[in-house]
């Protein structure tokens, strides 16, 4: 019935047998897209076999406090997290911090984004300009710059 254009992009080798098993059965192309009983593969006798161990990770303490402040598991203190834990909740833990920070740091920049505008509001109606400090800051440093360059001619030369 249904064949996979390349069984190679199946990687593990228990998925493309039942990749193989599920689309190889006698039903129709129609009747599988539009059946909802579509049969399934079999299931396997031994449930360890699909079982893949957990990597755990070692806990620093700052991995531990973003355990303890971002993780799905509820802990009372960071001292009630444990040294090692699974790596896909440390991750969890660590995108969900990640994506606070990212809102905090977005928030902090949109706040200080409006307290400049209303400093310049300010000024600009005590009749401040900024654009003449620049000036003025440049043109004091041209100066320097031309004096200074001035010296070194007279250094070189004498």
């Amino acid at each position: 019935m249904f064949r996979l254009a390349n069984l190679n992009l199946v990687k593990n080798l228990r998925s493309k047998q039942a990749v193989c098993l599920r689309f190889n059965s006698n039903e129709s192309a129609k009747d599988a897209v539009q059946n909802a009983e579509a049969p399934k593969a079999p299931a396997n006798q031994q449930a360890d076999i699909n079982q893949t161990p957990q990597q755990m990770t070692k806990l620093s303490p700052l991995y531990k406090y973003l355990v303890y402040k971002f993780s799905s598991t509820k802990y009372a203190s960071v001292k009630d997290v444990p040294d090692i834990l699974p790596s896909a909740q440390v991750h969890f833990a660590k995108d969900k911090g990640r994506a606070y920070m990212t809102i905090v740091g977005i928030g902090i920049t949109v706040l200080g984004s409006f307290i400049a505008v209303l400093f310049g509001k300010r000024d600009h109606s005590r009749g401040m300009k900024h654009t003449d400090d620049i000036i003025k800051q440049h043109s004091e440093y041209s100066k320097a710059h031309q004096e200074m360059l001035k010296k070194k001619d007279s250094q070189v030369h004498a």
